[in-house]
């Protein structure tokens, strides 16, 4: 079972990560689309990764607005598989719906952290 992180390299994780917040019970983000199939398919291609890592976020959804918490909870907390699916979602946020669509599974390189659209803020 994967460690849950200690508050203090949370903050340095999230320090690194634009736009998420939390504490060691989960983190958040809200993610904003011009429309809901924006919103829709942003989260197809979080479906992908989340997949690929075999870790799924939680997803709360109202037409074009997103929000993701990730949590192990096998684990009770944050763990780094957290971490590194949020690095992997970033990417995947775009405001060009035809950008959106060229993204396919084989364009999320997991060595690749920064691969990708442009991450929307909250």
């Amino acid at each position: 079972m994967a460690d849950v992180l200690n508050p203090d390299a949370l903050h340095h994780e999230l320090a690194r990560l634009e736009g998420w917040s939390g504490t060691t019970a989960g983190l958040e983000k809200r993610f904003s689309f011009p429309d809901a199939q924006g919103g829709a398919a942003f989260l197809e291609r979080v479906a992908v990764v989340a997949d690929e890592l075999d870790h799924h976020p939680d997803v709360t959804g109202r037409g074009a607005e997103v929000l993701l918490t990730l949590v192990t909870h096998s684990a009770g907390g944050v763990t780094q598989l957290d971490v590194e699916l949020a690095r992997r979602i970033d990417p995947l946020a775009t405001d060009d719906p035809a950008e959106a669509r060229a993204i396919t599974p084989s364009d999320v390189d997991p060595a690749s952290p920064d691969a990708g659209g442009a991450t929307r803020s909250p």
